[in-house]
């Protein structure tokens, strides 16, 4: 008899074996069961419902997932009770395995019981003590786990940096009795409308770990954050990945592209025999109409001051700016009736989703350049000038700072001096910072619905203090709902809304 060696992680549940790594299809984990940006799964959560994750579940089976993520933590919501309570309705009526997915470990512990096979632990970082607590769970409960290349208040943005954590977890992992066929790693998505090179630095992840025989996955909606075409982007850096050797991905399986072309890379990898799935399926397909490009921002070099910042023309944004005040242009008029007049145009257009993030922040930046060099000017001219102060921090437990940093910008375009109180950040500390630079607001971001908690920390403090500084928060998971429910007094969806709601404070 014949061995054949087999490389990568085994999920099973009553009846089914999904196998995830090298020479498998790529396997596509359902990403819906997550009430981030969800109102109406949050609010059921919140009640004790399961009546739209179960629609949910189905609705992601019948689109082709092989494996459903599953993530309750909502704001309000006890994890460690709905978490197994919900596990425990889907077993009972799915057969695929499931990923049980939290940042609180006592809830992933409660749950695995309810698990009738090996189902996918999401995930062990290295956060101090999860890999203790939840490595021995997952080695006594034969249950697969992703492996997070996070440690400390670091997010990795190179891959050489992530690849130095996965080895630390591996080795920590294995002083503890666990075998590698448990372990599979997320590649870690970042924006790239932020971080330009985090397609390749994903790339040469995923490379590494084919090398080493260690299955793969990524949440690839996370890749095209902030801008168009998202469904365009995540399908075709998925076939970029495939080839790579990506095993799997946390994804909407109903996203068309997407099924597209994931049945497409099986045909092309010769798991699709005879291509039968494939032509069953598509042999009436028609292709999509082509879109259209529209070219805004960034056509070009800029003709006038004004187009330098809408175009987000960092090059020739200061030549622009000689030429004015060569021509005898008051530094504080340009300010005020060119400057300004052109970024809040580029906020009107970024709310009219005709701008995205990228050219946001490109905008932001060159409005930054020209005010740098006019500052000096202004401030012979008048004196320094008084400017209101706003402390930004990412709050205590959370290590995502892309937003605050975006927000951080627009408000200095904005006539506001910006104290970047940094990520992870207690909330003790982030008035005492408040205190000490005299700020009258406080900006607080959170990506996760197991830090926003954490919000209401500072808003306390403030109140109890009876400080004369006005709190807005904002992040992916924070709704207006939640904000009015922890006292803050302001919601911000986004970094043009954190400017509208700053200047309404003054």
């Amino acid at each position: 008899i014949s061995k054949v060696e087999r490389r990568g992680i085994c999920l099973t549940s009553r009846s089914q074996l999904v196998r995830i790594g090298t020479g498998q299809p790529l396997a596509i984990i359902g990403e819906r069961i997550n009430p981030t940006g969800k109102k109406q799964l949050t609010l059921e959560l919140q009640e004790g419902r399961f009546d739209t994750a179960m629609q949910f579940a189905d609705a992601q089976l019948e689109a082709g997932a092989t494996v459903l993520d599953v993530n309750v933590g909502a704001p309000l919501v006890d994890e460690t009770t709905l978490l197994p309570e919900l596990v425990q309705r889907l077993v009972g009526r799915l057969t695929v395995p499931l990923s049980v997915d939290s940042p609180n470990a006592q809830a992933i512990a409660n749950a695995l019981p309810y698990c009738p096979g090996s189902f996918l632990v999401n995930s062990i970082s290295g956060e101090a003590d999860r890999m203790e607590r939840l490595g021995p769970l997952c080695r006594d409960f034969g249950a697969p786990f992703i492996l997070l290349p996070i440690e400390g208040a670091t997010l990795p943005e190179k891959a050489a940096d992530r690849i130095r954590t996965v080895e630390s977890l591996i080795r920590r992992a294995e002083l503890l009795g666990i075998p590698r066929r448990l372990m599979m790693v997320d590649i870690l998505a970042l924006a790239v409308s932020s971080s330009p090179d985090g397609a390749r630095q994903c790339l040469e992840m995923t490379r590494w770990c084919s090398s080493e025989g260690l299955p793969t996955t990524l949440g690839l909606s996370n890749l095209s954050f902030g801008l168009p075409a998202r469904d365009l982007l995540n399908a075709t850096f998925l076939a970029y990945a495939a080839g790579a050797g990506l095993s799997s991905c946390i994804a909407n399986p109903s996203a068309q592209r997407l099924r597209e072309a994931a049945d497409a890379l099986k045909v092309l990898g010769e798991h699709d025999p005879h291509a039968a799935s494939f032509i069953s399926g598509y042999a009436g397909w028609k292709p999509g109409e082509g879109s259209v490009l529209q070219r805004q921002g960034g056509g070009g070099a800029a003709k006038s001051l004004g187009e330098a910042v809408l175009n987000g023309d960092r090059e020739n944004v200061l030549p622009l700016l000689e030429a004015e005040l060569k021509s005898g242009a008051e530094p504080f008029n340009l300010v005020q009736n060119v400057l300004i007049p052109a970024i809040t145009e580029v906020g009107a257009r970024y709310e009219r989703r005709e701008y995205f993030l990228p050219q946001l922040i490109r905008a932001a930046e060159t409005m930054q350049t020209a005010f740098a060099h006019l500052k000096p000017m202004l401030e012979a001219g008048r004196g320094p000038e008084e400017r209101p102060v706003v402390v930004m921090a990412t709050v205590e437990g959370d290590i995502h700072d892309i937003g605050k940093n975006i927000v951080s910008l627009l408000l200095g375009n904005h006539g506001f001096d910006v104290v970047d109180a940094g990520k992870d950040v207690p909330a003790e500390t982030i008035v005492a910072c408040a205190l000490e630079h005299k700020a009258s607001i406080i900006g607080l971001s959170a990506l996760m619905t197991t830090t926003m908690v954490r919000m209401e920390d500072t808003i306390q403090i403030v109140k109890e203090k009876g400080l004369p500084i006005k709190v807005m928060v904002g992040g992916a998971a924070v709704t207006q709902a939640f904000a009015d429910s922890i006292g803050a007094d302001a919601y911000c969806a986004d970094a043009v809304g954190a400017v509208r709601a700053a200047k309404n404070f003054m």
